[in-house]
This record gives structure tokens, C-alpha cells and sequence, in this order.
């Protein structure tokens, strides 16, 4: 998962400055050390156990090898893996995230990975999913190798569809489907109560999905977006007209997950992440299910995939490697399968993430994968446009014509697209 916020849209001026400050522990005088220390560097406290046991197993195999795990909350993640880099003090390996990788590999802060992928040991591109392998490669360059990935689905409440006599959504509906059941909800549903809910102030939970859906593409060739013609407007009216409606819960009064945990929306967009969440919430637990997104136009979804990254500063980049390359095993993603985390990006292992939760099938994210389209991103700062695009929408979302907003945004978002 990504999450926007306003580090995120300040990163690039940090970058383009690298700053001095050491903010991680320093590597110096250890290249001629014994046994090699790596340093690897990530955010999320709630996958740490699973990393370390990794980590172990690692070190027993290469006893050259001591491997020092960094945790950094996600909020001054890349603000310090920044500034690490420009002191010359970054860590080996590192996650990469979809949004910061143009930032950093055109800075040249990322070492380039084809020629390690030559070996015959190396992890096989091809058995992950390609959305994932394709974000992270630039001139024809591979400079991070996916290490989980991420889809969205819709979450729905079976008490709450059987309370308003509505039959459950499958895997083969329609948007049509949707807003039908959505006005049904309506009709058998308390005032309190909402059909429908999505987090918009996320494009990857909501609006980028619709615009894919409708046949968008979002990011276009030399820095222009299609998110404001024919297409992205209608798809724009629609919800606006769901908003209208009472159908989908208005942005802004509690987060979409927290409401569908609560038992007051009868269908929610959520990220794979959510499924143990969801799963494990005495709550709702007993009676929720899962479908794909509904088809629009066509089938699609945006995923989102963390990465493995070397430092182009590493001293020690055949240890680097050699760490990457476990990190990416077909057995290490089967770490990740069990922990239920995250869906492993590997494609072969992705099916055992989903088999691990034994009273929901939550087959339909794994699924999705099969029509996933990478996170948008272009130019030098991601994050920027993305909340130009976000700021505009919301003013689309509280009944402002998107013909007259969008146009103007569309053409902030190409000036920072094309930076």
C-alpha cells in the first residue's frame, strides 16, 4: 500500500538537494570488516518479526554475512533515506515504493540490477507479476525486484444485504450491478446506513480503479493524463450522482474501513491489505465476503508493489545482491504467504497467501492480479500531482461540475507530470 501525505510531496526538493544530515547509523570503516554488515532499511513494524526470521535464516546460510535491520516509520521514511543518501551513509537495501522510484533512480541513488539478474541463481522476472517487474525498470534497466503486491476488491456485508432482501454480488457483475444494488440497499437500509463507501482521499482505492475501468490509462506517454475527457467526466457524474443519491457514504466522515467494521456500509473498495483485518474483526467477521471490482467498460485495477533496492553507494554490493536474491526466493515469498500480510508479488506463491485464510475466500484479490495496471506515476514527484488530481476531485465530490473544475486540473497535473 501506498499512502500519500505531505512528506511525500516535499520529497523531491529534499532529493534534489540530498542532504548531508546522517540520519541512519553510519557504514563507515566497515569495508574491510569481517564478517560483511548489511544494512537493510524498512517501515512496516507489523511484518519486522517476519523480516527477522528471514533474516536469520539468511545469516546461518552466509556466515560472512550479518544482515542489521533499520525500522523507520513510513512518514519520515524517504525523507531520511534521503538525506542517508546524500551523507553517504545509506543503507545497502532498502524497500521501494512505486511513487519514489522516478525520484531516485533518475538521481541516481538505485543500482541497476540487470546484470545480477543474468545469473543463473538469480530470482526469474517472469515468475512475478509483470505490473510489478515493469514499475520498477527505466531504460530498459531493472533496478528493484518486486517483493509484494497489492490489489483492491469490493468487501460486502452479508447481514446488512440480507436485512434490505438484496442478493450478494459475484465475481461476474457489473457496474451497473452495482449501482442497482446500491439503490436496493438504499430502500431496505436505515438512514444511519450507507450502500456503498470508498476512501477518496486515495486514488488507489478508488477513482484511479474507476478511470482504468472506464478505458483511462491516467499517465500518458510525454507527461499528459487523460483525467479529464469524455470518459474520466462521465465516470466523475456517476459516483457524483451516487454521492447525490445517498448511495455512497460522502468523503470526509470516517474512514471507508472503519464504517464497514462498524457494520454501517453494506460495500466497501479495499485494499488486499485489509483482508486480515477484516478477517479477524470479531464484528464482521462471520458475515462478509469478497467479490472483484465490477466491470465497467473493461476489467482492471491498479496494484501497488513494494520492491528490493541497492544502494548505488553500497561497499558491499555482491553481499547486497547475494541478500536481494534470498529476499526474492520462491521460500522467502512463501514467508510472506504465511504471515498474511501481504500477497507475495511472486505468481507462483501469490495462490498461498489466499489459502491461508481458511473461513473467507479472498481468492478474488489474488484474481485481480491477472488485470492489474502499476501504480500511476510520472514525472519527478509523484505525490504532487497525485494531490493536485485529489484536491480537484474533491470539489467534484461536493457537487461541483467536473467539466468545469477538471480541465484546469488536468493541466496542473501534465506541468507536473512533465517536470
Amino acid at each position: 500500500m501506498y499512502t500519500l501525505n505531505k512528506n511525500n510531496v516535499a520529497l523531491a526538493c529534499l532529493i534534489s538537494c540530498l542532504l548531508a544530515t546522517p540520519v541512519f547509523a553510519s557504514a563507515e570503516g566497515q569495508s574491510d570488516a569481517k564478517p560483511v554488515k548489511l544494512r537493510y532499511t524498512l517501515w512496516d513494524r507489523n511484518q519486522l518479526p517476519g523480516e527477522q526470521q528471514l533474516v536469520n535464516e539468511f545469516e546461518k546460510d552466509n556466515p560472512g554475512i550479518k544482515v542489521e535491520i533499520e525500522l523507520t516509520p513510513y512518514d519520515q521514511y524517504f525523507i531520511k533515506l534521503s538525506s542517508a543518501v546524500g551523507g553517504n551513509v545509506a543503507p545497502d537495501v532498502f524497500w521501494m515504493n512505486m511513487p519514489n522510484f522516478q525520484q531516485y533512480v533518475k538521481n541516481g541513488m538505485l543500482e541497476p540490477l540487470s546484470n545480477y539478474l543474468k545469473d543463473k541463481s538469480a530470482p526469474k522476472l517472469d515468475d512475478f507479476v509483470k505490473s510489478s517487474v515493469d514499475a520498477y525498470q527505466y531504460q530498459s534497466q531493472q533496478y528493484a525486484i518486486p517483493r509484494d503486491i497489492d490489489a483492491i476488491a469490493v468487501w460486502y456485508n452479508k447481514k446488512m444485504f440480507d436485512q434490505a432482501g438484496v442478493s450478494y454480488p459475484d465475481k461476474n457483475w457489473t457496474w451497473d450491478d452495482l449501482k442497482q444494488k446500491s439503490e436496493q440497499l438504499r430502500k431496505g437500509l436505515d438512514k444511519q446506513s450507507y450502500p456503498l463507501a470508498m476512501e477518496f482521499s486515495s486514488g488507489q482505492d478508488s477513482y484511479f480503479n474507476l478511470l482504468l475501468q472506464a478505458g483511462d490509462k491516467i499517465v500518458l506517454p510525454e507527461g499528459k493524463t487523460d483525467v479529464a475527457n469524455d470518459k474520466a467526466i462521465a465516470v466523475y457524474r456517476d459516483v457524483q450522482g451516487m454521492l447525490n443519491a445517498g448511495l455512497i457514504q460522502p468523503p470526509g466522515e470516517m474512514e471507508a474501513s472503519d464504517v464497514f467494521q462498524s457494520n454501517r456500509v453494506a460495500m466497501v473498495y479495499a485494499g488486499s491489505w485489509w483482508a486480515l483485518p477484516f478477517s479477524q474483526n470479531e464484528l464482521i467477521k462471520d458475515h462478509i465476503g469478497v467479490v472483484p471490482m465490477p466491470k465497467m467498460a473493461e476489467q482492471a485495477g491498479v496494484s501497488h508493489s513494494l520492491a528490493f533496492a541497492m544502494s548505488a553507494k553500497s561497499q558491499h554490493k555482491d553481499a547486497a545482491w547475494k541478500f536481494i536474491e534470498f529476499m526474492s526466493s520462491e521460500h522467502a515469498q512463501q514467508t510472506l504467504a504465511t504471515g498474511k500480510v501481504v500477497i507475495p508479488a511472486n505468481q507462483k506463491v501469490a495462490k498461498e497467501w489466499a489459502e491461508g485464510f481458511k473461513d473467507i475466500d479472498v481468492s478474488a484479490y489474488i484474481d485481480s492480479l491477472a488485470f492489474s495496471h502499476k501504480y500511476p506515476t510520472a514525472g519527478s514527484n509523484t505525490a504532487k500531482w497525485n494531490s493536485i488530481l485529489n484536491d480537484g476531485l474533491k470539489k467534484v465530490w461536493t457537487g461541483t461540475d467536473p467539466e468545469k473544475v477538471m480541465p484546469g486540473v488536468a493541466k496542473r497535473v501534465e506541468r507536473e507530470m512533465q517536470k
